[in-house]
């Protein structure tokens, strides 16, 4: 739980193009992914959804 809040507070002010490059690829123990890599993969179809509406 702590670390949901710390990471959107670390990563703000970035673009999606840094978060990725930071975080994108972490993995969790045995798990393919981590709550950072999901944040990276969300924060991208975001930005790509919100370019595809302009």
């Amino acid at each position: 739980h702590g670390n949901l809040q710390a990471i959107p507070r670390l990563v703000e002010g970035m673009t999606v193009e840094e978060v990725e490059r930071r975080i994108s690829g972490i993995r969790c123990g045995m798990k393919n992914t981590s709550c950072g890599d999901q944040l990276a993969k969300a924060l991208r179809e975001a930005y790509e959804a919100q370019k595809n509406d302009k």
